[in-house]
């Protein structure tokens, strides 16, 4: 069944009726949720259901509102981003807080396999991960001659190469899964920002990528799909399979520790998260929030 499109100013009452009304444990706000609260308070994710309005089916069950599976994925970006979705549906069961900040009814919590029909839908691609799950052992490459230098580059002139290619292709237009998500992003999150001022001057923005590794719950876990080990070889360069081929881990120099992220700079996690870090500006601006909320 199609979802019914609810308005941003019916989750703030439905948000506030739930918390003048509920009656039980685990609804507990300390001055830590305040920048949550008032982040989820004034961002208006509504227009999202418009945009998957096409891609639910016009039988079966009402689904969940998709305004607040996005916002309860926020949420745990926000709150637990090492953790799985699992864990995450019993934090909102265990802490009905957290329920009810998303917009949900606490005793209608969406189950994980909810969570991952909704990806499919807001996340369109064919196949399940970007890259191929048979993939070759990563060996360390050599370290520098002296302590503090870098390792030789392996591949010399990528960045000239990555800069050609772009030349070439600049006009060509490939759809991409994340082409949905961005257009709300730009359209909903960004605009909006930039008419309300948090952006500064947009005449004069500039665009960078540091490469800060994102904080997942996923791990690069692999299976060998030889017999060389049985036969003494303790390091074949065969494929091997990996559960979770979009994941990255390597050693992060900035904070000093090993780290597990995705690789993808295209990932619905990273795009979703890039999304928290602008709703922090909100935070910011001057507004009324309700004495319940406070």
């Amino acid at each position: 069944m199609k979802p019914s499109f609810v308005p941003h100013h019916s989750y703030q009452t439905s948000v506030l009726q739930q918390l003048q009304s509920y009656d039980g444990s685990g609804l507990v706000m300390i001055n830590k949720d305040w920048p949550l609260r008032t982040k989820l308070w004034m961002t208006d994710l509504s227009s999202i259901t418009t945009l998957l309005h096409d891609v639910y089916s016009d039988r079966g069950p009402q689904p969940q509102d998709p305004a607040s599976m996005l916002r309860s994925f926020l949420v745990f970006l926000m709150i637990h981003p090492d953790k799985g979705l699992t864990e995450w549906v019993n934090v909102m069961k265990r802490t009905p807080m957290y329920a009810i900040a998303s917009g949900f009814d606490c005793n209608r919590i969406p189950g994980v396999e909810t969570f991952y029909d909704f990806f499919k839908r807001l996340w369109p691609a064919v196949d399940n991960n970007l890259k191929s799950k048979f993939q070759r052992r990563k060996f360390k490459p050599p370290k520098g001659k002296k302590k503090g230098k870098k390792a030789p580059i392996a591949t010399p002139g990528r960045i000239k190469r990555l800069v050609h290619w772009m030349i070439r292709h600049a006009n060509s237009k490939t759809s991409l899964p994340t082409d949905r998500l961005f257009h709300f992003f730009q359209t909903h999150l960004l605009a909006v920002s930039a008419q309300l001022g948090l952006l500064g001057d947009v005449n004069g923005l500039s665009v960078t990528g540091d490469g800060i590794p994102i904080v997942t719950a996923a791990y690069p876990r692999n299976t060998s799909t030889c017999d060389c080990h049985a036969q003494g070889l303790a390091k074949c360069n065969h494929v091997r399979l990996y559960t979770q081929p979009d994941c990255d881990s390597g050693w992060d120099s900035a904070r000093e520790k090993y780290s597990t992220d995705t690789t993808c700079t295209c990932s619905l996690q990273q795009i979703v998260h890039t999304m928290c870090l602008y709703t922090q500006n909100y935070s910011l601006l001057p507004g009324t929030m309700p004495s319940v909320l406070s």
